[in-house]
């Protein structure tokens, strides 16, 4: 959770890049809700896909994650204004999930 509270402090810093930044979850939308309201302070969008549809479809599900659901596997994505992908990147732990910072300095250099 304190990745999504380094993305929404650093909220404004996306906007000038013209950068809209989106979380999807599994959870369901009450829980997402939550998210949205107490870790992100409202900064970006946190959607709740419990189906794993959205995910499945960027290739981004681990079946049987946690016990018997599906969850998403962590990824940053930048998926361009014309609707393609430019980059992503799969983390595999936690401390993996790369910084606000760093994802700042790749959408830079991408533009």
């Amino acid at each position: 959770m304190s990745q999504l509270r380094e993305f929404a402090q650093h909220s404004e810093e996306f906007e000038k890049l013209h950068v809209r930044v989106v979380g999807i979850s599994v959870d369901p939308q009450e829980d997402a809700h939550k998210v949205w309201d107490k870790q992100t302070n409202r900064k970006f969008t946190i959607l709740s896909d419990p189906g794993a549809v959205v995910i499945a479809k960027y290739g981004l599900l681990h079946a049987k994650g946690a016990g018997d659901s599906d969850i998403a596997i962590r990824t940053t994505l930048y998926i361009g204004p014309d609707g393609k992908e430019r980059w992503r990147r799969v983390s595999d732990t936690v401390p993996d999930i790369p910084k606000a910072s760093e994802v700042l300095a790749r959408l830079a250099d991408a533009k």
